[in-house]
């Protein structure tokens, strides 16, 4: 590798204490060593807090802790805040990734000179594995039409592009931070290698349809700032295209 740049893991945690060895437990188990991990908990009621403190490694840092729940947007961004790192990497709380993908994706990175990168993965239940292979690169509109990044495959490069945070809303927050970065990074490419795990919970509702109508409205009017018309349209085409994703899933 052609330097040894820190990176920043963000955690997000909410009552995630049935999951979170695993998720702690791959990044202690990266080959790439240079890290430090940044777990913010959103008022958790269980004990994720005590299975954190349970570690002995200086790379983990102390618990962020929210007083009151705030709810993914903010837990992640008091993280990005406190953030040291040259990179950027985001872990979801009941996601896991294999041994070798900080040093795969950051050798990525650097060897072609991309500052927002992530990977295929392992979608997994109870019940299956699926292989999701992402698209090579997504632009802004790309991106506009549909949510093609696993926030749990990415990395950004803080250093070229500042830091940049998620608009605080309860849905779609990580699907804002994706085009945030990508405004600056002009692309997002795709390491084609299944680097992260991504848990699929079987007891998971789906939105109605109305539901994700609303919430897609909403996100391009009031989080992007699209007026109604336009918000209107690309509402619809994201719903086309979210559900040729679904139909393609379950042929897979």
């Amino acid at each position: 590798m052609m330097n040894n740049p820190l990176v920043s893991i963000v955690v997000p945690n909410y009552n995630g204490a049935d999951y979170l060895k695993e998720c702690i437990d791959s990044i202690l188990n990266q080959s790439y060593t240079n890290w430090e991990l940044i777990i913010c908990d959103d008022n958790s009621k269980d004990k994720s807090v005590e299975v954190i403190n349970s570690y002995n490694d200086s790379r983990i840092l102390p618990p962020i802790i929210l007083e009151t729940n705030q709810g993914a947007a903010i837990t992640r961004n008091s993280a990005i805040k406190a953030a040291k790192g040259v990179f950027i990497a985001f872990l979801d709380n009941d996601d896991y990734w294999n041994e070798d993908k900080l040093k795969l994706q950051l050798e990525f990175m650097l060897k072609n000179n991309y500052s927002f990168t992530y990977t295929n993965y392992i979608q997994f239940s109870k019940t299956k594995n699926t292989l999701i292979s992402c698209k090579n690169k997504v632009s802004k509109n790309d991106l506009l039409r549909n949510n093609y990044i696993l926030t749990s495959t990415v990395i950004y490069d803080a250093e070229k592009l500042g830091k940049i945070y998620m608009v605080n809303m309860r849905k779609r927050q990580d699907w804002s931070l994706f085009i945030n970065i990508v405004k600056k990074s002009k692309y997002a490419y795709c390491l084609p290698l299944e680097l992260t795990n991504y848990r699929k919970h079987d007891n998971s509702i789906s939105a109605n349809k109305f539901d994700l109508f609303m919430y897609n409205f909403n996100f391009y009017n009031n989080a992007l700032g699209y007026n109604k018309f336009m918000s209107l349209l690309l509402m619809v085409r994201f719903l086309f295209y979210y559900f040729i994703k679904k139909i393609i899933e379950r042929i897979s």
